[in-house]
């Protein structure tokens, strides 16, 4: 499904222009791909946030209608770069990239996990650990899957799970190692915890032993005390 957003030129480029465009309530953009010339532009940011919270995030397929004075035409395109704020929930800037609805193209698919609920390693403890959260694919733009399954019901403690095991539809290419590892399940840290402090307390008295006084030991083997006298 595409989503149909409106743009306009933008005259002044640079960071002044870039902070006049935000000032007036629109974020920055620059459109360019497919042996174009780049264009600045200007986009609404509630557009912008909307087309984002969508089901396909930043794979979103947008319908983007540029005016330009009295002129006006349509391009596809997807979101190649998006800039947000270090700290406030800001956009600050966006790259769209001109598609062709016939051409193959590179994206980042999440992954989606699913069967947690079911999985063995889980309900005894442990813990899941993520090692690729999304996923390089090819294909072309209306066929870019929102995101990759991967289903950890089976998983036990120790076991794990790599790219040949994402549910891929048939017209995806991926572009990662097939036994690149997407997720394992560790075990519990408590019981890592517990080895280390018996570990630690067995050293403290290995230390107290070995650092007894001539004194001490002579003590315990019955012998007698420096300074004492034996009766």
């Amino acid at each position: 499904m595409e989503l149909k957003i409106e743009a306009r030129t933008r005259d002044l480029t640079g960071k002044r222009g870039a902070r006049r465009t935000r000032a007036q309530g629109d974020v920055p953009a620059v459109l360019y791909g497919l042996g174009n010339e780049s264009r600045n532009l200007a986009v609404k940011k509630g557009d912008l946030w909307d087309a984002i919270q969508g089901e396909a995030g930043l794979n979103v397929l947008i319908d983007l209608w540029v005016v330009d004075g009295k002129e006006k035409d349509n391009q596809l395109v997807m979101i190649k770069e998006l800039q947000k704020h270090p700290l406030r929930e800001e956009i600050l800037h966006v790259d769209f990239l001109m598609v062709a609805r016939d051409e193959k193209i590179s994206m980042q698919v999440p992954v989606v996990i699913i069967g947690e609920e079911e999985s063995v390693g889980l309900k005894n403890g442990g813990t899941l650990q993520h090692n690729l959260w999304d996923v390089e694919v090819e294909c072309i733009p209306t066929r870019i899957p929102e995101g990759l399954s991967l289903d950890i019901s089976g998983l036990d403690i120790g076991d794990s799970l790599r790219v040949s095991d994402l549910d891929v539809p048939g017209e995806v290419e991926i572009l990662v190692g097939s036994e690149d590892v997407v997720v394992n399940i560790l075990a519990p840290r408590v019981i890592t915890e517990e080895v280390e402090e018996e570990k630690e307390l067995l050293e403290g008295e290995e230390e107290i032993e070995e650092g007894m006084a001539p004194a001490e030991e002579a003590a315990e083997e019955g012998a007698p005390q420096p300074g004492g006298e034996e009766r």
